[in-house]
């Protein structure tokens, strides 16, 4: 069943005192449609908590408040808030000063049980360094660490990120010299409940989420850039002359200076996002090259060795590495596995069906696990029940 935005509208002209006649009847027959609307719409305005703050703003604009809720959430795919099956995590809407705003209200009883996820913590900078030799290093430090990359070099570890020093090579002294050197490869690795920085030496950044290998050399060639990787990780890449590729186990990815996020967590395809510049997609078994534009998600399968490209916010795709949890009409299942990798936990259901139950939501990332399970608690009436790292999730 598909509800239509003119619903949330109408909720926001009913709130604000400004529906017509032929409106009020069109409200009317959508609470009396279905259980879910009758239910959203009650809790929405008996709130007193709620009401107390609507009070506040019955001079604003409606058609401003609506028409800035538009432009901000509906591509979002906010009408899902009204059923249990497209939950919006935070409920219930307030309207406040020429924008509509979500806000948890701390009426709603909920489980004391669920502020045990008070306890649980984020994910936290820290990697493995493997040197050659397969020599190991874990990095931790929050002050300024040297650490020796390789016989000849040192890098900086700080603040969750390893820094390598530049290397301008513009004249023939440093050419030559570096032709006479052996290439050597560092690797990065991140666990379950981690994410880590590096900055290469030719200014490039890469930020490495939970679950990932990142393969590089201490000093890039002088005819080209490129990594190798595992998992997900986001690229500023430094403008060079020097092309960079990222290598995955389906397609390389080339490019001279842009941001994109790459995400091979799924066996089946990579996963492409490009944010800034121009990027090309050669899968691994095959010469066919892509070019992908900003604004674009591209996916390199697995089973046929295709790239389909779509034209989509990336919002949700790149929302990790800019501190923010956001999941658009996600199963409850795959948020379980990010918020599993992230927090550290194991998250179990009560019945395979609660796993297809689909959500959006925008959360913060460093936030302790707690607020994240309470807004799925509210907003579906699930039970869920904290034991030390373990969750159980089930129907009430």
């Amino acid at each position: 069943m598909k509800i239509k935005v003119d619903a949330e509208k109408l909720i926001a002209k009913y709130l604000l005192g400004d529906l017509t006649d032929p409106e009020k009847e069109q409200l009317d027959n959508w609470i009396k449609s279905s259980p879910q609307h009758e239910e959203f719409f009650n809790r929405l305005c008996t709130n007193m908590s709620f009401r107390k703050r609507y009070e506040a703003y019955t001079q604003i604009n409606s058609h401003q408040a609506w028409k800035h809720f538009k432009k901000k959430y509906c591509q979002a795919s906010i009408t899902s808030i009204f059923l249990k099956y497209a939950a919006i995590f935070i409920l219930p809407i307030i309207i406040a000063a020429g924008g509509w705003y979500f806000y948890t209200s701390s009426e709603i009883q909920v489980s004391d049980n669920l502020t045990l996820g008070d306890a649980i913590q984020p994910g936290i900078p820290k990697a493995t360094l493997i040197l050659a030799g397969n020599n190991k290093q874990s990095l931790t430090p929050t002050y300024p660490t040297p650490v020796k990359v390789n016989h000849s070099t040192t890098a900086i570890a700080q603040n969750g990120a390893l820094i390598y020093p530049t290397t301008p090579n513009t004249n023939i002294d440093s050419i030559l010299k570096q032709r006479s050197e052996v290439i050597e490869n560092n690797t990065l690795t991140t666990e379950q409940g981690n994410e880590f920085r590096v900055t290469f030496e030719d200014g490039t950044t890469v930020h490495l989420n939970y679950n990932t290998e990142l393969r590089y050399p201490v000093k890039f060639s002088q005819t080209k850039r490129m990594v190798y990787l595992k998992g997900e990780a986001y690229f500023k890449v430094a403008q060079d002359t020097r092309p960079f590729y990222v290598i995955t186990d389906h397609g390389t990815i080339r490019q001279y200076g842009t941001e994109f996020n790459v995400n091979t967590f799924s066996p089946e395809r990579t996963e492409v996002a490009l944010v800034k510049g121009s990027i090309s997609i050669i899968p691994t078994k095959s010469s066919q090259e892509q070019f992908i534009k900003p604004g674009q998600l591209a996916h390199i399968e697995q089973k046929n060795n295709n790239i389909s490209i779509h034209n989509v916010d990336l919002t949700p795709y790149i929302a990790w590495n800019e501190g923010r949890l956001i999941f658009e009409n996600r199963t409850l299942e795959n948020i379980v596995e990010i918020l599993e990798h992230w927090y550290n936990v194991d998250i179990s259901f009560g019945t395979s069906e609660l796993k297809q139950l689909r959500f959006t939501g925008n959360m913060d990332r460093y936030a302790t696990i707690s607020p994240i399970l309470k807004a799925i608690a509210r907003t579906t009436n699930l039970q869920i029940k904290i034991k030390g790292r373990e969750i159980l999730i089930t129907d009430n």
